[in-house]
């Protein structure tokens, strides 16, 4: 018979299984950890970043993330991009360039293809590195002066090397004093074949690519270098430079000039100053723009990181909290002006706009850093209804921003494409911060969206904002200008917020501090003024009370004071009771039940329960005497009992551990386990109770901490570890509203709390009953959490949620059952007598104990008709060593363990995690950024639906493409044109197969469809013609037709019509398009001439094709693919044509193809 019989006539849904569960990493919430380098690739509109670990991530629009890391995992110190390719080069701070690709292929993804790692010895560590889109040439500086040139197609060294001796001849043409390590290097924007090289010593080379050869020194002479170089900067028309040094001195060049035609120039006086680490000149003469990092004088009291931006009479000094790392400008494609600068600190990433009077912060849609304020405390709430989200997301909008220049500029990162459509439901993850902060977070999609931020500390006596922060306009020079959200300091350690209970259906919001404070809030989209009151609740009073000073000579013990004053709360969430618990130490435990009204707060002496709609204490439980021992007395044969029973317990763990030998089943049980793939499902169903101990899992000082003791000590046995509210059997005469208690002296402590009529519940208060003797569990292990169960094994559910009809009303018939978890094992007993049903033993291991509880709802496959419900509860069970246990509930059958979900060392990440109801599983990855995982086969979840791609799908968002205005060299083309090449494989056109090299090899990508209009004459990729004006293929069209008619239709050429006149750059790209064709007809006429009897066996075949190809077509598109060097003279014109403007070429290879069949048949 089973022990658990089920009431009605509801069909029966599918038990537990191992099936159901199934671990996977889905998503990271944050700011990545130790950022490095940054880079912007602008056609695709596409950002990257690296970090000290070696990961680069590569971020676009919303929801649109790669990443990847190196094999060596060291820090990545620059990042360079390919337009078009979406192809990346790092280098790594072991010496190691790794080339980077974004798969197009299925689910995009980011994958290191090549690595080329290059000796440190004898001077060749990497210092500064620089890359030519035109030819492929990636230039490495080091630290000995040389400079090694990469080639990116065979990613091997090139024979060429430029020597320091050799580039420092005009400057030094007798002695040879070594300039130092190569500090920048600079490709002319206007001129790839200038290269701007700088020393060390301060010595600048203009070195000639071409020739092989420097072609102007600056200064004149090594003798007259001043200071040593820290960096330099093209200005966009590629005439003139502009040079930082390390005593903050900024000179300006040109190259037609040895000497400076400006300078030395120092923005923030004469004095000592900091180096200028790096400096960018942007736009023309008329306006220019100067944008640069350090240079501040050493004489600041505070210390300061910023990044000074210089317009005309416009100076601003943008002021970080956290050392910046790195910046980035971003350009228009049009009139080629710096419109954006996005900045990369340690703690933060922040965005600005150049185009606006004092550069004002550009809004991020996501990379937020949610450790501005360290981060205590996280509850994730899902399936929240569209009108919750939208009432918070218009209490952000019309509120005024956190800083006051904010610019209407759209992030300039919003590349890529995810899906189109909206959720029906959203996630919400709360976070609570040392500083008295809770914000809530929009996680519905990949990138978490900050909606709302609410204050505590505005509540309190003394907690007003420094007026320091914002007197920042009051200093004259240096214009500084605070920018940012990064502030990790907090005087007051009582403001911390260590829980949050949020109920989304009233949209009340509780919250318990460090300081002992529980405050109540409630959602109101209009500012109110409110008198804030407040209870005290003595939960514990000693004759003596030791207390510790914490940070700013604050007493730990002294409860925060409210303000009595009236309150002008802004729209949101406004406070309407605070319970203070005495003594003031920090909220160990909380409850909260809005349609009763009640909150249940503990801590370290006892717990307490308050009404907040009448503001009143209805219940004060003290767990600890007056001398700090538990309250709880026993008798002296519970005494002897429990001594022996202890006695027995303190057995060495070695002795038990040989005298109970692991069975062959159990071991099986462990082999099935995949351990290395982080996955550990078994394929059938465990034992209860049966887990192992993987055998490379290390032991960790945290396991042989407190938590891991046998019993928690004297002192701390009335530490209150779980309070819940509940309507079940707690006492003869029904179900009724009921308190449970837990604490370390694994004591349950049970009342019965009235409850009046909803019509009078705000008039009258609530009266508590004890519910019969504390229960008291003889293994004394401390107690982790209570859950209580209907009469069908069903968790009682939220009323609200009933109210909403989102679960099924509970069973109320008797008997309930209450799971209670310790931290060594479970136990199932019935609701009210207590009775043991059931017990099962968790821990395998002396030293490994339950951490956190939670219990979950588990979606099934599919629900029978009829189904009150598509899911089953579950018990998912955290445990010091790191590992997930999931059992089922009611009977405690183990379903599911995940080893090694989180190292035993990692403290953070332990505390931090959360589950919410359906199973996602948050935590802190490091103390900036959060890891997303799924524990469910069966949920849903929308991130995981966003489908980002590089391309437009059906449904997608639209791809947003930045016109390139200039071309980006010949390695492009040998893609394109191999592509063109297994293109016209594919359409049967080639006698034969097309042969690749290796090295070039791309996956096939499908035909273009037609521009609209063209009726298939000209094929476009749609992805790639965001660029090209209409003008080069209106031109190219017409010609094409003109020159088709004359030909096709025999006879004498007919006129063609003369197509309207042409952009100076189109007419440029028509003239050399047509010389190109000319010579390669006059060279196919005379090939055929000497070959009269296959051109007629041609001839013979063309009738049936309108557009035959030869076989010397086929050895051209070999040309093309195995490099362009084999074609002669045909391949420097046509390299010329590339050189003038990739981007038209791609649109123009069609009329290549079709002018060169047109050709042969005329022929």
């Amino acid at each position: 018979m089973p022990l658990f019989k089920r009431r009605g006539q509801h069909p029966r849904i599918e038990e537990l299984s191992p099936d159901h569960f199934t671990f996977r990493r889905t998503c990271f919430h944050g700011f990545p950890s130790a950022p490095t380098a940054i880079s912007y690739e602008p056609e695709f509109q596409l950002l990257a970043i690296g970090t000290k670990r070696g990961e680069l991530r590569i971020y676009g629009r919303p929801g649109l993330e790669f990443r990847a890391v190196t094999e060596s995992k060291c820090a990545i110190r620059e990042i360079f991009s390919f337009s078009s390719l979406h192809q990346f080069i790092t280098v790594s701070g072991d010496n190691t360039v790794t080339l980077w690709e974004l798969t197009s292929e299925g689910q995009p993804t980011l994958l290191p293809t090549k690595e080329f790692k290059l000796d440190p010895e004898g001077g060749k560590t990497i210092t500064k590195c620089c890359l030519s889109q035109h030819s492929g040439h990636f230039y490495i500086g080091t630290e000995g002066g040389n400079i090694f040139i990469l080639d990116v197609r065979m990613f091997q060294l090139d024979a060429e090397v430029i020597y320091w001796n050799n580039s420092t001849a005009l400057v030094q043409p007798t002695s040879r004093t070594h300039p130092g390590m190569v500090k920048c290097l600079q490709l002319s924007p206007t001129d790839h074949n200038r290269l701007l090289i700088g020393y060390e010593k301060g010595v600048i080379v203009l070195w000639d690519l071409d020739k092989g050869m420097p072609s102007k020194n600056f200064p004149a002479s090594i003798q007259d270098c001043q200071q040593p170089l820290e960096s330099l900067a093209w200005q966009n028309e590629g005439q003139k430079f502009v040079s930082a040094h390390t005593d903050a001195s900024i000179y300006f060049w040109g190259i037609a000039h040895s000497s400076a035609s400006e300078g030395p120039t120092n923005y923030y006086g004469d004095g000592a100053c900091l180096p200028v680490t790096k400096i960018q000149w942007l736009n023309t003469d008329a306006s220019p723009l100067l944008v640069f990092t350090g240079g501040l004088p050493t004489d600041q009291e505070d210390e300061h990181h910023t990044v000074t931006v210089i317009q005309g009479a416009d100076h601003v000094a943008l002021d970080f909290t956290s050392p910046v790392n790195d910046f980035i400008t971003v350009t228009d494609p049009v009139t080629n002006r710096g419109i954006a600068l996005v900045v990369l600190c340690d703690q933060e990433l922040l965005a600005f706009d150049l185009e606006a009077p004092k550069c004002p912060q550009i809004r991020r849609p996501y990379l937020f850093s949610i450790h501005a304020s360290p981060v205590t405390c996280l509850r994730m709430y899902e399936n929240c209804s569209l009108q919750v989200f939208e009432a918070l997301h218009e209490i952000s909008v019309t509120s005024p921003p956190a800083h006051e220049h904010v610019s209407m500029m759209p992030w300039p990162a919003m590349g890529g494409c995810v899906r189109a459509s909206e959720p029906s439901t959203f996630d919400i993850l709360l976070t609570g911060h040392e500083n008295g902060m809770v914000n809530f977070w929009d996680v519905t999609t990949g990138a978490m969206r900050l909606i709302y931020e609410l204050k505590t500390a505005n509540l309190f006596v003394g907690q007003e904002p420094d007026a320091l922060m914002d007197d920042f306009a009051d200093f004259k020079w240096p214009p500084y200008r605070k920018v940012s959200s990064y502030d990790p300091f907090e005087d007051d350690p009582r403001l911390a917020i260590k829980f949050i209970e949020f109920c989304p259906h009233s949209r009340t919001l509780c919250v318990g501090g460090n300081g002992g404070q529980v405050i109540i809030f409630s959602l109101n989209p209009m500012p109110n003024e409110v008198k804030l009151e407040c209870a005290r609740a003595e939960i514990f009073v000693g004759t003596e009370v030791r207390t510790r000073v914490g940070r700013g000579g604050l007493r730990k013990d002294t409860p925060l004071e409210c303000k009595s004053d009236l309150l002008s709360l802004p729209a949101g969430f406004q406070a309407n009771f605070c319970l203070q618990c005495m003594p003031a130490s920090s909220i160990t435990a909380l409850a909260f039940q809005p349609s009763w009204g009640l909150v249940a707060a503990g801590n370290n002496k006892g717990f307490v329960v308050a009404n907040f709609l009448v503001k009143r204490i209805v219940l004060v439980h003290p767990t600890v005497q007056s001398d700090g021992i538990a309250a709880r007395s026993i008798s002296r044969v519970q005494s002897f009992r429990r001594s022996i029973r202890s006695s027995f317990r303190r057995r060495p763990a070695v002795a038990r551990a040989e005298s109970a030998p692991i069975t062959d089943h159990r071991q099986q049980i462990a082999d099935s386990l995949n351990v290395e793939a982080g996955v550990g499902k078994s394929p059938r169903k465990p034992q209860k109770g049966v887990r192992v101990r993987a055998s490379s899992e290390p032991a960790s000082s945290f396991e042989h901490s407190s938590l891991g003791a046998e019993a928690a000590p004297p002192e701390l046995a009335g530490f209150v570890t779980h309070v819940g509210f509940a309507e079940t059997h707690i006492s003869g005469g029904g179900a009724s509203a009921s308190v449970f208690a837990c604490t370390m002296g694994s004591v349950v402590i049970r009342y019965s709390i009235t409850l009046p009529d909803p019509d009078q519940r705000l008039a009258e208060t609530n009266r508590a009953f004890i519910a019969g003797k504390d229960y008291v569990l003889l293994h004394a292990a401390p107690l982790v959490a209570v859950f209580i169960l209907d009469h069908d094994g069903v968790p009682i559910p939220n009323p609200y949620e009933i109210e909403n009809r989102t679960v099924p009303p509970p069973d109320l018939h008797h008997p309930h059952f209450a799971v209670i978890c310790t931290q060594e094992q479970l136990k199932l007993v019935t609701l009210p007598n207590m009775r043991q049903k059931r017990k099962e033993k968790i821990t395998d291991s002396i030293h490994e104990r339950i951490l956190r509880a939670w219990v979950v709802r588990v979606k099934v496959a599919a629900a029978p008709v009829g189904a009150p419900r598509d899911w089953n509860p579950a018990l998912v069970l955290l445990t010091t060593a790191g590992h997930l246990l999931t059992y089922s509930l009611p009977d405690l059958r183990l379903c599911f363990h995940q080893q090694n979900f989180l190292p035993a060392s990692d403290h953070k990440a332990l505390n931090s995690t959360t589950i919410s109801t359906y199973g996602e599983v948050f935590h802190m990855r490091s103390f900036s950024e959060l890891e997303r995982s799924l524990l469910c086969s069966y949920a849903f979840s929308y991130h995981t639906t966003m489908l980002p791609s590089l391309f437009p799908f059906e449904g997608s968002t639209q791809l947003i493409q930045t016109p390139r205005r200039s071309i980006t060299g010949s390695l492009r083309s040998r893609q394109v044109v191999a592509e063109v090449s297994a293109e016209a494989t594919t359409n049967g056109e080639p006698d034969g197969p097309v042969k690749q090299d290796s090295r070039d090899r791309r996956s096939a990508t499908p035909s273009p469809e037609p521009i609209a209009g063209t009726s298939g004459k000209l094929k476009s990729d749609p992805v790639r013609t965001s660029g090209v004006t209409n003008g080069v293929l209106e031109h190219a069209q017409q010609f094409l037709d003109s020159v088709g008619k004359s030909e096709v239709d025999g006879g004498a050429p007919q006129k063609a019509k003369s197509p309207p006149p042409a952009a100076p750059a189109d007419r440029e790209l028509i003239a050399s398009a047509t010389a190109f064709t000319q010579r390669q007809k006059q060279r196919r006429g005379s090939a055929s001439s000497s070959s009269s009897s296959g051109s007629s066996s041609s001839g013979s075949s063309s009738d049936s094709d309108e557009f035959p190809e030869p076989a010397q077509d086929t050895t051209f598109g070999n040309a093309f693919a195995l490099g362009l060097d084999e074609l002669g003279e045909g391949s420097k014109e046509l390299d010329n044509i590339i050189a003038s403007s990739l981007q038209q070429l791609e649109h123009a290879r069609a009329f290549y193809e079709q002018m060169q069949a047109r050709v042969k048949k005329s022929e």
